[in-house]
């Protein structure tokens, strides 16, 4: 069995992924090593040598200079998240500009915020959806700090952004939004390992898992959570603060080569949970497991 995929090979009816998955002994893989999820609800981690306000301000720039966008969707962009793009597919079926291309799509509903809400795609590949489609950094990702940042990562980016909640335009006192804003999934943690690190919130503004209680995520503290599990931020109260946090998507188990564009299993495929992996700073040598703050 080939153990190279190159995307152009890739049928259109597919995603990336999809392909990959079908192609190897993935479900095997994660049969392997599924037990560390069920024990675990989310991991908590240091930053080691980083200097937040410099990463803030690193942001704030980019933000100033290239502005951002609202989730997109069919009817517009929304006026209460959105965000930049810090990876890019140069295949996008939308032809989005690099800097928007993972904050939503126009093909979709508001409501239909989920990872695999694909019904209204006649291709996959090259969709929002394609999440190892987003291959390639943009331009902002590679900016001062955060450029620097992201550069000490150890595993492939893929489909990752800059989250914003503009607090000035959230009306939290609608039932409607305080009941129903934002609730989603995204991709198993064998597929996409999300870590997110905010750099400027207040303290209302909130993550909820899915018969959970909200809680705040603290500046200085990366997350990392099963996130294929329903889950939203919000804001419970009033705020002016914009939320700023990096939400940065990885790929465990698969290495990319940019020169012959394609995807290949790593050393860790079916060895190692992807928990593990960012527990044990395969990730990243900034992010460093807080001693007891792991819940089970």
């Amino acid at each position: 069995m080939a153990n190279h995929f190159a995307v152009e090979s890739i049928p259109s009816n597919s995603t990336i992924f999809s392909y990959l998955k079908q192609s190897t002994d993935y479900e095997r893989a994660c049969r392997a090593v599924r037990t560390r999820l069920r024990q675990t609800e989310k991991l908590e981690l240091d930053l080691l040598g980083v200097d937040v306000a410099e990463l803030r301000e690193s942001v704030n720039s980019i933000i100033a200079s290239h502005g951002f966008g609202g989730w997109r969707h069919q009817g517009g962009e929304s006026s209460t998240y959105g965000g930049f793009s810090l990876t890019y597919n140069p295949d996008h079926q939308d032809s989005p500009d690099p800097h928007v291309g993972s904050i939503g799509t126009p093909k979709n509903l508001r409501s239909e915020f989920f990872w695999n809400a694909t019904g209204r795609h006649a291709e996959l590949k090259h969709s929002y959806f394609d999440t190892y489609g987003f291959r390639k950094r943009t331009p902002a990702s590679r900016q001062g700090a955060l450029g620097r940042f992201i550069d000490s990562f150890g595993k492939r980016m893929i489909r990752s952004r800059v989250g914003i909640i503009p607090g000035d335009k959230i009306d939290t006192s609608d039932p409607a939004y305080q009941q129903g804003e934002g609730w989603h999934r995204d991709e198993p943690v064998f597929e996409n390992l999300r870590i997110n690190i905010p750099l400027q919130t207040d303290a209302n503004y909130v993550f909820q898992m899915e018969g959970g209680e909200p809680y705040h995520l603290e500046v200085g503290t990366a997350y990392s959570w099963d996130t294929n599990r329903p889950h939203r931020v919000f804001a419970r109260g009033p705020t002016k603060v914009m939320r700023i946090h990096l939400v940065l998507g990885f790929a465990p188990w698969f290495d990319y080569s940019d020169e012959a564009d394609e995807w290949f299993p790593n050393e860790f495929f079916g060895r190692m949970h992807p928990f593990d992996m960012l527990a044990d700073g395969y990730f990243s040598k900034h992010l460093r497991l807080r001693p007891n703050r792991l819940r089970l």
